[in-house]
């Protein structure tokens, strides 16, 4: 879509383990004879335990082969990738088995909070990230029309979301919030989406949209 060459890609964020957000037997193919990576085009991934050790058991324990470098992370720790980027995992409440990440991304002065797969934060959490100013938000809102916030979130509780962040006074004032990470098992088409987020100052997301930061 975006005619991106995958071979500049250095620096990839995992949430969790599910089949939905990481499957590490893809990268399998970054391999010589299946590709043609330059030696220096090292792909730097970021996650739990359990997506590290996932990567590990699909390419055999050998990186070198496929450029690659895992970095285990941890929440509330920050990392600096380069050009002043630094990443900070939170805690999700999602995939209890393991821990679940979102991540506060920080650049030039903005701070974007990547939000797929949240369910409710623990307070830990909306602690932390109350103590921020936010200027761009991207919300999980699988569930739809479901009032529910396990895993997940609909939609009412992506209002309560923005709601709390507003309060708190952790929102710029003139940021973007945006709800996305749709199911159909949420019950609403995306026209549903935006009649009832769109009135209520949250942004319905779709496929291609770009923001600019």
């Amino acid at each position: 879509m975006y005619k991106l060459p995958l071979e500049n890609l250095k620096h990839l964020l995992i949430t969790h383990s599910h089949q939905d957000h990481w499957l590490p037997s893809e990268l399998y193919y970054r391999r010589p004879g299946f590709s043609h990576v330059p030696e220096d085009a090292i792909l730097h991934i970021y996650g739990n335990e359990r997506v590290i050790k996932s990567l590990e058991e699909a390419l055999h324990g050998n990186l070198d082969q496929y450029r690659i470098q895992l970095h285990l992370v941890h929440p509330f720790q920050p990392v600096d990738l380069e050009n002043g980027i630094r990443v900070t995992p939170i805690q999700a409440s999602h995939a209890p088995q393991e821990t679940a990440l979102n991540f506060v991304i920080s650049v030039n002065g903005t701070t974007l909070l990547q939000g797929n797969d949240t369910g409710w934060y623990s307070e830990e959490t909306w602690e932390f990230l109350e103590s921020l100013k936010l200027n761009v938000v991207l919300l999980d809102c699988t569930n739809g029309k479901i009032d529910s916030n396990t895993g997940h979130m609909g939609c009412s509780w992506v209002v309560r979301a923005r709601d709390r962040l507003g309060e708190a006074g952790a929102l710029s004032e003139n940021h973007r919030f945006i709800a996305t990470h749709f199911s159909h098992n949420g019950g609403w088409l995306h026209e549903e989406l935006e009649e009832y987020l769109v009135p209520r100052g949250i942004e319905v997301a779709y496929d291609g949209m770009s923001v600019e930061l």
